[in-house]
């Protein structure tokens, strides 16, 4: 099974590729901020998050649940994805229909991507595009990172990832976006229960103060805590 899943709000879903089995990956955790697209999406404001992911041969499938450590903010997801690998390359295409109740929208996206395992060293590369219907535009994103075991229950990471806006974020500029620095743990306590870890550090590219859509790109650290099982 081919796992992109990280711990965060930026990539909420899992890309299973199952190889006729069945799979199922669940996700719960606190994140300090709501990162997206390089920005402080709720100005400070905590989010709790929880997810479900199936997945069966090239077929996988979601729902993640979003909301402010105020409750002035909630966000829901839907999400399908098809995948496919080849060579130690992994694609996939994939839908998502998102709701925000509280502000009564709603929108539609959808998202291509490439992955390779491969590199020397063990690092691994992806890049990934997502086009949303509303906003009529697309963001960027490019992704290496390197997995390492820190010991036989612990598994550690770290990846850098630069964004770029093409009419994502309607009123911020097009261009490099953000750089951002993550590290991420995974402790496996028992079975297939895990506990996990991340911070992430991301520096805003050519903001621009005049923008609305770019007030809340700007440098800033945030972590996260979380809990994971697969069955």
């Amino acid at each position: 099974m081919a796992k992109s899943h990280e711990a965060e709000t930026t990539k909420p879903f899992e890309k299973m590729h199952a190889h006729r089995t069945f799979n199922a990956h669940a996700h719960a955790g606190w994140e300090s901020r709501y990162f997206s697209e390089g920005r402080d999406a709720l100005d400070g404001k905590s989010l709790w998050n929880s997810s479900l992911e199936l997945g069966y041969d090239h077929l996988s499938g979601g729902i993640w649940y979003g909301r402010s450590s105020n409750h002035q903010y909630d966000e829901l997801q839907y999400n399908f994805a098809l995948t496919q690998e080849i060579d130690g390359y992994t694609f996939y295409a994939g839908y998502t229909h998102l709701l925000f109740p509280k502000d009564n929208e709603s929108d539609d996206e959808w998202s291509v991507g490439i992955s390779y395992g491969d590199l020397p060293f063990d690092l691994s590369t992806s890049l990934d595009a997502c086009y949303s219907m509303d906003a009529q535009g697309a963001f960027y994103e490019w992704s290496n990172t390197k997995e390492f075991k820190f010991q036989e229950d612990i598994d550690l990471s770290m990846s850098g990832t630069i964004g770029w806006n093409d009419g994502y974020v309607v009123d911020g500029h097009n261009g490099l976006n953000f750089f951002s620095l993550r590290t991420g743990a995974k402790k496996v306590l028992s079975g297939n229960f895990a506990l996990t870890g991340h911070g992430v550090y991301s520096w805003a590219i050519d903001r621009e103060f005049n923008l609305a859509g770019d007030q809340a790109l700007k440098d800033f650290f945030h972590f996260g805590l979380g809990v994971e099982f697969d069955f």
